[in-house]
């Protein structure tokens, strides 16, 4: 390799090595709020994600385990009129979750004859299964952990889609990609200064 293509290749793995520290970033706000507690605040981190992006499968998974933990929460604490809120939320991104539709029914019940008070049972109010699912999407090998990775370009002056699409995938001809991921570009070929672009890292 000549010398002029090594000094290349260096350039290019510095420029890449910002790229995938940003990786991380795109979800550790919402990850920060899940591990310290904060539920309320995942939910409208991961909401505004899945806002920004529908097509981001990872963080509709994490927001749809968050929501049925808050709906559990809330049936737990003898408010069923906001569990049947967060778990109705929940179905729209875990169709196939096997517990919804019971909790659901748990909550309607609970809403329209509070009295007298049947005591549910723990197991079924149980978060532990949501929670670890929750951190296999953050933290684990499985598909949802694969899939949905993204990186945050922020867009230079005077800078192309086709250069993007170099910087992260070494191939011009994927500009393709980025584009589909941001719906809000009307026009792929009219990049803005300071404008935010989803940078998709799954294969």
């Amino acid at each position: 390799m000549s010398r002029a293509l090594a000094l290349c290749a260096a350039a290019l793995a510095l420029a890449a090595a910002p790229c995938r520290a940003q990786v991380r970033d795109t979800l550790a706000r919402g990850e920060d709020f899940f591990l310290t507690g904060k539920l309320d605040y995942a939910v409208n981190f991961f909401s505004g994600m899945v806002k920004d992006n529908p097509k981001d499968s990872r963080a509709r998974e994490i927001l749809g385990y968050c929501l049925v933990i808050k709906g559990k929460e809330a049936l737990r604490e003898g408010n069923p009129a906001q569990a049947r809120v967060s778990l109705a939320r929940a179905g729209d991104f875990l169709p196939r979750h096997p517990e919804l539709k019971t909790l659901g029914l748990l909550a309607e019940l609970e809403e329209s004859a509070p009295t007298p008070s049947v005591p549910l049972s723990t197991a079924t109010l149980d978060t532990a299964g949501e929670t670890q699912a929750v951190l296999d999407c953050l933290f684990g090998d499985g598909e949802c952990a694969k899939g949905g990775r993204y990186a945050v370009h922020v867009v230079r002056e005077g800078e192309t889609m086709a250069e993007i699409a170099i910087r992260y995938y070494n191939d011009l001809a994927l500009w393709e990609k980025i584009w589909a991921a941001n719906p809000q570009l009307a026009n792929p070929h009219r990049l803005e200064k300071g404008m935010k672009l989803l940078i998709p890292l799954d294969k």
